[in-house]
């Protein structure tokens, strides 16, 4: 599943998806939570440029299976 929905105006971020604290507290701040207890957060892309926010270091976890 991916960590960034793109929805034109705005975007859905997964912070659960984010590794680093201060990114976290970052979302926190400029972002809305989507309901109570859930890791999706809804930035908006302009309040999101202003703050030159680092999209790529939003990392995916992948898990490994050894063969």
């Amino acid at each position: 599943m991916k960590g960034i929905i793109d929805l034109d105006s705005e975007l859905i971020v997964d912070c659960s998806q984010v590794c680093n604290p201060y990114l976290r507290l970052l979302l926190a701040a400029i972002g809305q939570k989507l309901a109570e207890g859930s890791p999706w957060v809804a930035i908006n892309k302009k309040v999101a440029a202003e703050y030159a926010f680092p999209f790529p270091l939003i990392e995916n976890k992948r898990h490994y299976i050894a063969a």
